[in-house]
């Protein structure tokens, strides 16, 4: 099983050929994944859960946690007292991890714009932690989620400082309001925390 120092498991995901190498990745990843990103992640999932919370004020609110890995978004948001999470992942290794935690009313093993993923339900937030960067997911990716956000609902995510250009042009589309942006320097090349909401 992997275990990496913080400067290595980031290229090693990062550096997947195609999706099938990236879910392979997370399979052979999920029973060290929280050991490994421990040190470095550990302030992530509790801050975009609690910019998340700063938004939508309805806890029984349909949240949809986008590459949910092992549930670290979504136990931040139960200790927020969110009780209606849906997650997705490309992963199965990393859905197993999740499921144990017992907190998502369901788990899906599903890409974003697949069959699967266009038969889930809009949610009023969304968060997707880890989702948005190299090999992972892009601008296309990011145009898709738009289509599950119900209108007037928002996007938490996070992106690395020399990714976020490349999803400035969807962000740029009419209907996307920034609300929030909060500068986490947890690697050389920093992470960006942001809040959109999304109208028609």
């Amino acid at each position: 099983m992997p275990m990496f120092p913080s400067s290595n498991w980031l290229q090693w995901i990062c550096s997947s050929v195609d999706s099938d190498d990236l879910r392979e990745k997370y399979d052979q990843w999920a029973a060290t994944y929280e050991v490994d990103v421990a040190d470095v992640w550990k302030t992530v999932p509790l801050s975009a859960a609690s910019m998340l919370a700063k938004y939508v004020s309805n806890k029984q609110a349909n949240i949809l946690d986008v590459g949910v890995g092992t549930g670290l978004v979504g136990m931040a948001l139960a200790t927020l007292e969110f009780e209606n999470l849906t997650g997705l992942d490309i992963s199965p290794g990393m859905l197993a991890q999740a499921a144990k935690k017992k907190i998502y009313h369901s788990l899906s093993c599903c890409s974003i714009g697949d069959a699967t993923f266009i038969t889930l339900e809009k949610a009023t937030g969304v968060v997707a932690t880890g989702v948005f960067a190299e090999t992972h997911a892009g601008p296309v990716e990011l145009n898709t989620l738009r289509t599950k956000i119900e209108p007037n609902g928002v996007l938490v995510f996070t992106a690395r400082q020399s990714f976020l250009p490349k999803l400035q042009e969807v962000l740029d589309q009419p209907g996307w309001v920034l609300l929030e942006q909060k500068l986490m320097p947890i690697y050389d090349d920093p992470m960006h925390l942001l809040v959109y909401r999304v109208s028609d």
